[in-house]
């Protein structure tokens, strides 16, 4: 199984919706578009300062605890590629353009940037920016550019994604057996049990 196929599985299991951007990038890899965007943009160039902003997000969305957290699972890793692969360059333009907007309302909010604000206080401008970004969407449900999402949504859909593809997320978020047997049917949950991962 691929990991194409592990993440369709996945989302089917957890019943999450992806956005347009990612399920086009996972179903035909790159196309025309991200072709010419490449050849004219050249790769993907990211900043040490936004590679740890996206590695600050990722934890804060899901954090270390019983289970390691995002960092641990190589989550910022994994987004950056999906950016450099599956997203347009006004896609990723607009990515980064979201980062530095966040890192300026961290300053404006609180006088330092998002890096070296308090845990408490990056955590609260992650949940700032998801509501804004859910008042967003059902404020414009069908957007004028669909193809350009708030970057808050793909920075969560990924990290969601990459984490319960990951191995880590995997087998120690979930409920997992590397080779699962014979099928049952109807397999009664205890509670609290975890999702069961796609092996």
């Amino acid at each position: 199984m691929d990991r194409r196929e592990a993440v369709l599985k996945i989302t089917g299991l957890l019943g999450i919706t992806l956005s347009a951007p990612l399920l086009a990038g996972l179903l035909t890899s790159c196309d025309a578009q991200q072709k010419k965007d490449k050849k004219a943009n050249g790769p993907l160039v990211v900043s040490a300062k936004h590679q740890e902003l996206i590695s600050q997000i990722a934890e804060i969305i899901i954090p270390d605890t019983s289970t390691p957290g995002a960092k641990a699972a190589k989550v910022p890793a994994f987004i950056l590629l999906m950016l450099a692969d599956c997203y347009t360059y006004s896609q990723q333009e607009a990515f980064f353009a979201g980062l530095d907007a966040l890192d300026a309302t961290a300053k404006e909010k609180y006088g330092t940037g998002f890096l070296a604000c308090s845990p408490q206080n990056q955590e609260a401008l992650v949940v700032q920016e998801e509501n804004k970004t859910l008042a967003l969407a059902k404020e414009q449900p069908q957007s004028a550019d669909k193809d350009i999402l708030p970057f808050f949504s793909i920075i969560k859909e990924l990290t969601l994604v990459g984490y319960f593809t990951s191995e880590i997320g995997a087998t120690q978020a979930l409920q997992y057996v590397a080779v699962p047997g014979e099928f049952h049917g109807s397999v009664p949950l205890q509670p609290g049990q975890k999702a069961w991962a796609i092996s």
